[in-house]
């Protein structure tokens, strides 16, 4: 079955996203704590200034949920979830396990 040009379209521009993603998480890779943790919670705070907006889409993306429960979900999963993790190390050496050889 051929693809569309609509199709194609769609593909490449899959493809292209996916190859930044890999490049982007290579990079990531090379940063600090310090630099790890702001980002962290830019992105949550991010997360919590568009809630709304970012429930809006997904009801009408998915045709499933509710508005308001994707407001809680949304706010619970930014603002609960990083207060939660935003002192955990995530960077480097977090535990050694000299039993199992990690």
């Amino acid at each position: 079955m051929e693809m569309t040009e609509e199709e194609l379209r769609i593909k490449q521009m899959i493809d292209d996203l996916v190859a930044k993603a890999k490049i982007a998480s290579y990079e990531y890779l090379k940063l600090d704590q310090k630099t790890v943790d702001r980002i962290t919670k830019a992105m949550a705070m991010a997360g919590l200034e568009h809630h709304m907006e970012l429930a809006k889409m997904a009801v009408e993306e998915t045709k499933r949920g509710i508005y308001e429960d994707k407001i809680t979900k949304n706010m619970f999963a930014t603002e609960y979830v990083y207060h939660s993790i935003k002192y955990e190390k995530t960077v480097g050496v977090i535990n050694k396990n000299e039993e199992e050889g990690y």
